[in-house]
């Protein structure tokens, strides 16, 4: 239903007056002056309640969007055009470890949020349908039989009906009502989408998380052996009278720390396997390992794109536009209580004291005509109606405008992150390669007598914390592209 704007108005108002200034001063009778006057100003009051009653066309919010990521150093025009942004890619193009990819498929078909989601999606569709519904015509049979007795007198009556029933949608609440419904279908449809992206992310990280916790046992329990071997050192030395009692003791608090920490890494293992199993939509049991941690390879070079593209492809930015359309539509479903409901009613079918004669000709009967409802006192209601609509309007906004903003920092913040995790893995690349040069010849030192036990017993555990410490900034690198890749809206395709 078009809204009319004030200039239409002002134009017909002086139409108005003018054939009423020309009509008083013809030899048109008063009665046909009068006449014409009281059309055009039903006309008008027409017009103007159906452009109160239409409101204004939903329009997209206009939202700062910035010309380019913060910390986005690539180059936009070269590269995009020749590899693509890394959000076009699917995740199937992302992950290339067999074994993953088999997992993010199970996910995708037993996960319970999954299934959850889609059966939202379900029922948000059937209630577009009981919307749509309501824009025709309600078709009802009625039967019905009775028998009572009054002074010794029985009496009976018999009837069978059939009525149709219609709303005329003149201020458009039907049809706004029709229009929430669909912008609340495809919320749900954004919401399933946005599931299926946080679930092939958290898929992704717990596998991570797992083949970095296999490589840290593995470096565990290298040094467990390696400690083993030398505390096998300490006591041939302290039993010949090398080295003292103290040695001997540290050597042994080393082998029993690696015991710990090889306990507590298999007790880490098993967890996040068993929370594997729950994305997976499965009861607890190992997870079969693909790539190891050190051969995954994702594709971390390509650029992030355009920042104005955000806004087509988040899934929760398309939610929370769609919930937006749909608070508006339920604005102009508010405003509309303001004006009648015109209904056309129709029935006809047959009604007798007698069953027999139930189908003569005598007992039909029908009845035809419109019903109209004008709300005339509500005590405020129906205005305190259209404000909390409009306030419920205001709040989609904002929460439009905040999804927007948080997504422009998500991905602000994965870009920063890879690139300083690819600059602290160099610099924890060269530590490992200096403490590896010093513990070998920290244990030369030991060996030869010249140095002391406590040099090779600092250089070693500082060996081993900077291994590990590689092996997680790896696994960060890899679960910040998963993250970034899900901020540009990818993971769901």
């Amino acid at each position: 239903m078009p809204a009319t704007s004030p200039s239409s108005l002002v134009r017909f108002i002086k139409r108005f007056s003018q054939r009423s200034s020309s009509n008083s001063n013809s030899r048109t009778p008063r009665f046909t002056s009068i006449v014409t006057a009281t059309t055009l100003a039903t006309q008008l009051f027409a017009t103007l309640l159906l452009n109160g009653c239409a409101g204004l066309p939903y329009r997209r919010p206009e939202v700062p969007v910035p010309p380019a990521y913060r910390g986005d150093t690539t180059e936009h025009s070269t590269r995009q055009n020749s590899l693509g942004t890394l959000a076009e890619l699917r995740w199937q193009d992302l992950i290339h470890d067999e074994e993953l990819s088999k997992l993010i498929q199970e996910a995708l078909s037993h996960n319970f949020d999954v299934q959850i989601a889609a059966t939202r999606v379900l029922e948000a569709r059937a209630q577009l349908t009981i919307s749509r519904s309501a824009r025709l015509p309600a078709l009802d049979a009625q039967a019905g039989y009775g028998n009572s007795r009054l002074l010794a007198l029985d009496s009976s009556a018999s009837s069978l009906s059939v009525s149709l029933g219609w709303e005329l949608d003149l201020w458009g609440r039907i049809r706004n009502m029709s229009v929430a419904a669909r912008a609340e279908l495809l919320a749900s449809e954004q919401a399933r989408r946005a599931v299926l992206q946080s679930l092939v992310s958290d898929v992704a990280g717990n596998y991570f998380l797992l083949r970095d916790l296999d490589l840290e046992l593995e470096i565990t329990r290298h040094a467990l052996k390696f400690r083993e071997d030398f505390l096998a050192l300490v006591q041939l030395r302290v039993d010949n009278g090398y080295s003292s009692e103290i040695d001997l003791r540290e050597a042994q608090v080393l082998v029993e720390s690696a015991h710990t920490a090889v306990t507590s890494l298999e007790l880490q293992i098993e967890q996040t396997e068993n929370q594997l199993d729950v994305l997976l939509g499965r009861n607890p049991a190992a997870i079969v390992r693909g790539r190891s941690l050190l051969e995954q390879g994702l594709s971390s070079d390509l650029p992030a794109g355009l920042p104005s593209a955000l806004l087509e492809r988040r899934p929760d930015i398309l939610q929370a536009e769609q919930q937006l359309i749909a608070n508006h539509a339920l604005v102009a479903v508010a405003k509309a209580a303001y004006f009648p409901v015109l209904c056309l009613t129709s029935s006809s079918g047959f009604e007798s004291s007698a069953l027999h004669d139930l189908f003569s000709g005598s007992g039909a009967v029908w009845s035809i005509g419109p019903a109209a409802s004008l709300p005339l006192f509500h005590a405020g209601s129906i205005r305190a109606g259209v404000r909390s609509a409009e306030a419920i309007q205001q709040q989609a906004l904002l929460l439009y405008e905040q999804t927007v903003q948080e997504a422009f920092r998500e991905v602000a913040d994965a870009l920063v992150t890879r690139r300083k995790l690819a600059e602290l893995r160099i610099e924890q690349e060269g530590l490992v390669e200096s403490l590896s040069a010093a513990v070998e010849l920290a244990d030369l030192r030991y060996r030869g007598g010249v140095a002391s036990y406590l040099e090779y017993l600092d250089s070693e555990r500082q060996l081993l914390d900077a291994q590990i410490l590689l092996v997680q900034i790896r696994r960060e690198e890899l679960a910040n592209i998963i993250t970034l890749y899900r901020s540009l809206g990818g993971g769901w395709q």
